[in-house]
């Protein structure tokens, strides 16, 4: 199979890619935006295609003549932006960009990395049929593409997949640097923490991207988090029990908003609690089933 993807070299691409060469069965293709990201990409054992989101001709030139059967599109700004022109031009514009690039190509599969943006009611687990809860401007911008890329399944058959992947946690990435933030005191729970997050090991969204790159079906929304919500504040309580840390201090909401900006502050203190089930339907299942066992094995990777 013939597999473009973006952000193969970030914290979640980089295990995507390690799965998808274990299966020994692709052509695996990284979309870049410089020399330097594409001698990592080849150092990965991916063929880079030099070409930016934000040009649709470049990226329309640089994919003439490659056949290719999947796209897997992870590339994003982080809900940590405070620039909203960056988040839409690289989250909604860039998505819309690199749709349209590939809109005629016969793909078998589109798959569109966006968040888990549902939230809770009475403390059920919310399903993917429930209305989109978005109160970031991050939210917004994936919630667009998400629309655009469903409209064009309902009109035309493009091959989309939505998957939703809660906060995902890990050796690396961001939550390295929490970690340190952690460890030298300067890390604190915004609000009591009481609000319930959904986590999930990177490894298991790794293993929930190819799950859905083979058996997914096109037009569908699929959860991915882990088996136990927990609060925020009980995540980082049990990772400070890794650094020396028997309790992790709490900000109030307005400083963490100045010092922050509302809109992460909100990302990481609304409360959410989705279900898994859909996903599980297609035999995925978590290693690290709750927080406790993904920590664990965290630090343990770490050392």
């Amino acid at each position: 199979m013939k597999i473009l993807i973006t952000g193969a070299t970030g914290f979640l691409g980089k295990r995507i890619v390690d799965l998808l060469k274990k299966e020994g069965e692709h052509e695996l293709y990284a979309l870049v935006r410089s020399e330097s990201s594409a001698s990592t990409s080849r150092k990965l054992g991916l063929q880079p295609i030099l070409a930016d989101l934000g040009d649709p001709l470049s990226l329309k030139k640089a994919l003439e003549g490659i056949k290719l059967d999947s796209v897997i599109h992870l590339a994003a700004e982080i809900a940590t932006q405070r620039n909203k022109q960056l988040l839409w031009k690289v989250n909604h514009e860039g998505t819309k960009n690199l749709f349209e690039s590939v809109a005629n190509l016969g793909l078998k599969r589109f798959i569109f990395a966006s968040t888990v943006v549902v939230g809770e009611a009475n403390g059920e687990l919310l399903s993917e049929d429930k209305p989109l809860n978005v109160e970031t401007e991050y939210g917004r911008t994936k919630q667009a593409s998400e629309q655009m890329l469903l409209e064009a399944y309902k009109t035309k058959g493009f091959p989309a997949i939505i998957l939703r992947p809660s906060h995902i946690y890990g050796p690396g990435g961001w939550f390295q640097d929490l970690i340190r933030d952690i460890k030298i005191g300067l890390f604190r729970i915004p609000g009591n923490g009481l609000n319930y997050w959904d986590v999930v090991y990177v490894d298991d969204v790794a293993a929930a991207f190819l799950k859905v790159l083979h058996s997914g079906k096109p037009g569908e929304i699929y959860h991915i988090v882990d088996d136990t919500p927990v609060t925020m504040q009980d995540f980082f309580n049990e990772a400070g029990t890794y650094l020396g840390k028997k309790k992790i201090g709490h900000a109030p909401v307005f400083i963490a908003n100045l010092l922050k900006g509302k809109d992460p502050v909100r990302a990481a203190t609304r409360s959410a609690r989705n279900s898994n089930s859909k996903l599980k339907s297609l035999g995925w299942k978590p290693a690290y089933s709750d927080y406790k066992s993904g920590l664990k094995q965290t630090f343990l990777s770490a050392n």
